[in-house]
């Protein structure tokens, strides 16, 4: 991923926010607030966690691929979670960073329509990224749990279908818990000022560990140039190429208004973020400015990123 494809993609995340719109190529897992709690919000939708209804049996092979066995019993009204085996870790929070191994299928015939055990991949998103029966039904669980979670459309998919999954389906999901990450600013806030002076036409104010602005100078020139400065640096581990980076953004076009994820949520990209942010700390706050691109039609642009936490690829 080069520079220019991370700010296409930063950029893209943080206008949607407000309803803008710029080109990205970045896709979401299947955004999120600067800090989180093992605690489940106090306006979650109820979740049975001792369910005393019928549920579809989990078998697994001996390679460890799941399958399910359908039953007869109509399906849970509420999210509905069963432990098949008890873990001993961190209690995942309804805002973590998870990593998990999962298979996914429809409680009325046992179609698998997702699976990570298949790919031998395990697969890591925000919970706020995925829908509300995955949000709340795995937060409160621990990592080590393997669990099977039943999803009520209602937080599920709803009366959409969604590729291979028919509308209005009840979702039955085993999911094997690998770990969770609790983002929280305390990063940003021990990270040191650089002293590093920024491009002409742009400043950038604002406490450490606190949404920053980001204002450009009235009639000020674009630049023309590429350009990564490190206005504070991280005390934290450097980023590689294989970490899943979370961070917070502010940006916009140069000379333009800016847009935040700060109000809303955290954001994601893979790969390190590319060559702008590889080597860089954990805790490190980070402005890019970008020339415009005749080829792309993409105006000039600038961001300023802070680093929340990285997460490394699982093994």
């Amino acid at each position: 991923m080069t520079p220019r494809t991370l700010s296409t993609a930063l950029l893209g995340l943080v206008l949607a926010l407000t309803g803008c719109s710029a080109p990205t190529d970045a896709s979401s897992q299947p955004s999120t607030s600067a800090s989180a709690s093992a605690e489940v919000d106090a306006d979650a939708p109820e979740v049975d966690r001792d369910p005393q209804g019928e549920l579809p049996t989990i078998t697994f092979s001996a390679k460890g691929i799941p399958t399910m066995k359908t039953v007869e019993s109509d399906p849970p009204s509420v999210i509905s979670v069963k432990t098949l085996t008890a873990g001993d870790g961190a209690v995942v929070g309804s805002d973590d960073y998870v990593t998990v191994n999962y298979a996914g299928f429809l409680w009325k015939d046992g179609t698998q329509f997702d699976s990570s055990y298949d790919s031998g991949e395990p697969a890591g998103f925000s919970l706020n990224q995925v829908v509300e029966g995955w949000k709340y039904g795995l937060a409160g669980t621990k990592v080590g749990d393997r669990v099977v979670i039943v999803v009520p459309p209602d937080y599920g998919y709803g009366d959409e279908a969604t590729d291979s999954i028919p509308a209005g389906s009840t979702l039955v999901f085993v999911v094997d818990v690998l770990s969770t990450t609790a983002v929280t600013t305390e990063a940003l806030s021990s990270a040191t000022l650089t002293g590093a002076a920024l491009p002409d036409g742009v400043t950038v104010t604002g406490d450490l560990g606190a949404e920053p602005t980001l204002t450009f100078a009235d009639g000020s020139s674009a630049p023309e140039e590429e350009k990564v400065v490190v206005i504070a640096e991280g005390t934290g581990a450097e980023i590689t190429d294989t970490d899943t980076v979370l961070y917070q953004a502010v940006g916009g076009y140069w000379g333009g208004e800016t847009s935040s994820s700060w109000s809303s949520s955290y954001q994601t990209v893979t790969s390190g973020g590319g060559s702008a942010t590889v080597g860089k700390k954990v805790g490190s706050r980070i402005l890019l400015t970008f020339a415009a691109d005749e080829d792309s039609g993409t105006q000039a642009q600038a961001l300023v990123i802070d680093i929340l936490a990285a997460i490394p690829a699982s093994k």
